[in-house]
């Protein structure tokens, strides 16, 4: 059996993830401080988010094939700061993803990452970008409930409203 699910769908249900983590962090910024985990580079929301979006705009940098950047550049607590790059970076996502055909999409890249050598098509490494979020996201939300927080809405996929 196959069903298959585009880029676009995967996009647009991270979208709407986005919309709603910003408006809950953005009603009470001191939620960025939440622990994520105890030791490491990603030990708070914000730390786990800034590379959630940073992350995207260095596997864009790669299929684009330019040079990834080091940072954000966002400043530590500006909400808003952080998910305006995010929404710019996924704006430059969806026009390269628009753009590539299945030439493009086989295509075979080689970099380097924090665990060494990796070699992807183009084709995995766009939906590694959109499934890397996808898995950082749940993070948050355990984080957030571990916390004693609620988090913004159901997060699943089969929740999503305008996808049938």
């Amino acid at each position: 059996m196959s069903i298959s699910i585009t880029m676009e769908e995967l996009l647009n249900w991270t979208d709407h993830e986005r919309a709603r983590w910003r408006e809950w962090l953005g009603a009470d910024a001191d939620r960025l401080d939440i622990p994520c985990q105890r030791e490491g580079r990603l030990t708070t929301v914000w730390s786990v988010l800034d590379h959630i979006f940073l992350v995207e705009r260095r596997h864009l940098a790669r299929l684009e094939g330019g040079l990834p950047p080091e940072s954000t550049g966002v400043k530590h607590g500006d909400v808003e700061a952080l998910f305006d790059y995010a929404d710019l970076v996924r704006a430059d996502f969806r026009e390269y993803l628009a753009e590539m055909d299945g030439e493009d999409a086989a295509e075979i890249l080689t970099f380097q990452v924090s665990s060494g050598p990796l070699v992807t098509s183009k084709r995995k490494l766009a939906l590694h970008v959109v499934m890397h979020e996808v898995r950082h996201m749940a993070q948050v939300a355990l984080a957030v409930r571990l916390a004693g927080h609620e988090p913004p809405g159901r997060h699943d996929l089969a929740f999503l409203p305008a996808m049938t």
